[in-house]
């Protein structure tokens, strides 16, 4: 599932290409867009809050996307899908388009009612005005109480914009498994500022790479190594599918580098020592 980080890449993507523009034509295949018209109208700009996708135009309206696991827009760009797929087209003056495939959440929505679907949210952790303090994260994430950790991490209601990849990296990266209940972690604020730091230095860098090496390329520790050997220790890694976790979602970890107990407690010498080169350890909020 599209993260935070990509959503905010693709807002400003939208924001930077077709803002200003005149809608020229827009298809609709979308049923809950049935008789909807939005030719006419001007793209005033785009944002992203979490996982959501707010596109404005001059008339009020907002047209609202969420991606969920399989959907995308392309922007400016052929779209080869099927026309099935394609659930909305919009084509603007000068050869801009916007074209979503296969998103399964798309309504327009008045501009000024965006804030009953972002209330419903926690914190933006890629918004552009700045990010919440990791000490807020923290917070919000304990209110789960023995919820596991990257089950905590992937509830939007707590904090707006961690996904799978960070639900897997960070717990690693820190040292805490990722079955730890929330409520029994020591340095919670810590691990959400590792978090956040690496979400948003991605969302600036344009690929989800929470290594620190290869930057113009999507690169992880733990997500979609399934049961290879760690990359630290040499152990073999767990995994578990999405039908056998409490919150939904794959998990792979290393139960030598991320022991389970009464409590967890992360290692900032641990986390410097895998990601000291990458730049997210230069935002404000990385845990000094």
């Amino acid at each position: 599932m599209p993260e935070g980080d990509t959503l905010r890449i693709l807002a400003t993507k939208i924001d930077d290409r077709l803002s200003g523009r005149r809608v020229e034509r827009s298809i609709m295949r979308d049923p809950r867009l049935a008789g909807r018209e939005l030719a006419g109208t001007t793209l005033v700009d785009a944002d992203a809050y979490g996982k959501h996708l707010f596109v404005r135009f001059d008339d009020g309206r907002s047209l609202h996307a969420h991606l969920n696991m399989d959907g995308k827009f392309k922007v400016s760009r052929r779209s080869t899908a099927p026309e099935w797929k394609r659930r909305v087209e919009l084509h603007l003056a000068d050869g801009g388009s916007l074209v979503g495939e296969a998103v399964p959440i798309l309504e327009l929505i008045d501009t000024g009612a965006e804030h009953e679907i972002t209330d419903r949210l926690g914190p933006d952790l890629c918004a552009t005005a700045g990010p919440p303090d990791p000490a807020l994260s923290a917070e919000r994430l304990r209110t789960g109480v023995a919820t596991p950790l990257s089950g905590a991490m992937l509830d939007q209601r707590l904090v707006a914009g961690w996904g799978n990849v960070y639900a897997n990296d960070v717990p690693f990266i820190c040292g805490v498994s990722p079955h730890q209940p929330v409520d029994s972690i020591d340095g919670l604020e810590q691990l959400a500022g590792v978090g956040t730091a690496l979400i948003r230095t991605n969302a600036r860098l344009g690929f989800q790479n929470t290594v620190g090496k290869r930057l113009r390329t999507d690169a992880t520790w733990m997500h979609g190594r399934g049961r290879r050997p760690c990359p630290m220790c040499g152990e073999r890694l767990r995994y578990l599918p999405e039908r056998e976790t409490a919150w939904g979602r794959s998990i792979t970890w290393c139960e030598h580098c991320q022991p389970s107990g009464d409590t967890g407690s992360v290692d900032m010498r641990r986390v410097k020592r895998l990601i000291g080169l990458h730049p997210a350890v230069r935002e404000a909020v990385f845990p000094r």
